[in-house]
């Protein structure tokens, strides 16, 4: 009876644990560029959903956990009220041939004021800015910050502001809500739209859908051949109806002459594409909770890399697979709140996996993945034009350990990090396997 009591309480402590984590945001990169996937770290987590509007503008919807911000009141007459301040600093990469723009032009910075009372009953606070953007491709840099604890997250984005073709033009939402693809990540089986800007509306559309990938990779000192991710044949096909006649809750803005393409997201990746062209959107659509892990059966399947063949197998076939994940956790652990700890660290790299690598696979399921979930946050990240390199240990110490992941070609997948793998890297993998198992992890 004790041993059951136990197990009971160490599934509270899987809930507890991974309810810690915070929200998604597919641009947010951090403030350190060394180590820039600690999400967990930042002291706010936004989520944003980018839009190109119209031809001479564009506009960003921000979200923000309502509890993050500190609130504060100037008497006790007055309720209390949050102050945000959202600086976009936009600069000009490329542009019409022709155009006058100025060298001195290419930089332009946008300072947004927002701010509002307390409301208990808000999960999340919600705004949308517009600001101007002449045709041309850009980098755009953002800093959300808290005015009252002056904290502050920034990110990086580059928008195509120039071809007919680009997907920010049309925008992604829940046709439930209204509210738009936070970080471009549909809710699965929930209606879902898709606003078609005026110029495209009065072409045929073609729908495809990607079932979920259910595939992990192999350990980086294996060889293997990569599966090439590439859509189905399409299966449907649409003209846009006219967004403002549909009946639907729209996100805010003008959206007179937009067409509406919506259908029924089912899990998977889903593609829209004009027929005959290349103008195409790619929109995943993840389970609600997502990108946290709330779901056991999802758990248990997040286990496989430091689970073996026979343990997995059991708990994938367990009657109760709740009681077979918490006995599995338990092994490792001497106590419940050791138990707790493993869990939270585990579980928050898979988190911040799936908030930094997630393409047509889930973050988690990625070579970056993998290495996050198993050794934890390098000691430092070096990026270029071909890929990425993490350093574990001291730079230019024999004994660091460095994964170098190279950008890939990769049928339809958009965010391909294939680690070069080395048979070296077997020992270190075995070593940092037993430490999880062992329940000798430390956060990093």
């Amino acid at each position: 009876m004790r041993g059951l009591r136990t197990a009971i309480h160490v599934v509270c402590l899987i809930w507890g644990a991974v309810a810690l984590s915070g929200c998604q945001s597919t641009s947010t990169l951090g403030t350190d560029a060394q180590r820039p996937y600690q999400w967990e770290e930042l002291p706010h987590h936004p989520t944003y959903a980018w839009h190109r509007h119209r031809a001479d503008s564009a506009s960003v919807f921000v979200r923000l956990p309502a509890h993050e911000p500190l609130h504060l009141r100037e008497s006790r007459d007055l309720p209390f009220r949050y102050a945000l301040e959202l600086t976009i600093l936009v600069e000009a990469t490329d542009w019409p041939d022709g155009d006058t723009l100025n060298v001195d032009d290419r930089f332009k910075q946008y300072d947004f004021r927002w701010e509002g009372t307390a409301d208990p009953d808000a999960a999340d606070l919600k705004s949308r800015f517009a600001f101007p953007l002449p045709p041309g491709r850009y980098r755009i840099d953002h800093t959300l910050k808290d005015l009252y604890r002056g904290a502050q997250v920034s990110g990086a984005l580059l928008m195509d502001g120039l071809s007919p073709d680009a997907p920010v033009r049309a925008l992604s939402f829940n046709a439930a809500t209204g509210d738009p693809a936070w970080g471009l990540q549909l809710t699965a089986d929930v209606r879902a739209g898709l606003l078609i800007p005026p110029d495209l509306k009065v072409l045929n559309w073609a729908h495809a859908l990607l079932p979920p990938v259910d595939t992990f990779p192999s350990a980086p000192f294996l060889d293997r051949n990569p599966v090439v991710m590439e859509f189905p044949d399409y299966t449907e096909f649409a003209t846009p109806d006219a967004a403002t006649d549909m009946g639907v809750p729209l996100p805010p803005g003008n959206w007179d002459g937009w067409g509406l393409l919506s259908w029924d997201a089912s899990p998977g990746v889903h593609r829209w594409s004009v027929e005959g062209s290349e103008r195409e959107v790619i929109l995943p659509a993840r389970r609600a909770h997502f990108p946290i892990m709330r779901d056991v059966e999802e758990m248990i399947r997040a286990t496989r890399y430091i689970a073996t063949r026979s343990e997995y197998r059991t708990m994938r076939d367990a009657r109760d697979v709740k009681k077979a994940l918490d006995e599995f956790w338990l092994q490792f652990s001497g106590s419940a709140e050791d138990a707790r700890k493993l869990i939270k660290t585990y579980y928050s790299r898979v988190h911040e996996a799936n908030v930094h690598f997630s393409g047509l696979r889930e973050g988690w399921r990625t070579d970056r993945g993998m290495v996050l979930v198993v050794f934890g946050h390098p000691d430092r990240t070096r990026r270029d034009p071909y890929g990425e390199t993490w350093i574990y240990g001291e730079e230019g110490d024999i004994n660091a350990l460095i994964f170098r992941f190279s950008r890939r070609s990769s049928g339809d997948d958009f965010n391909v990090y294939e680690l070069e793998r080395y048979p070296g890297f077997r020992s270190p993998w075995e070593a940092m396997v037993s430490s999880w198992r062992r329940g000798k992890i430390r956060r990093r």
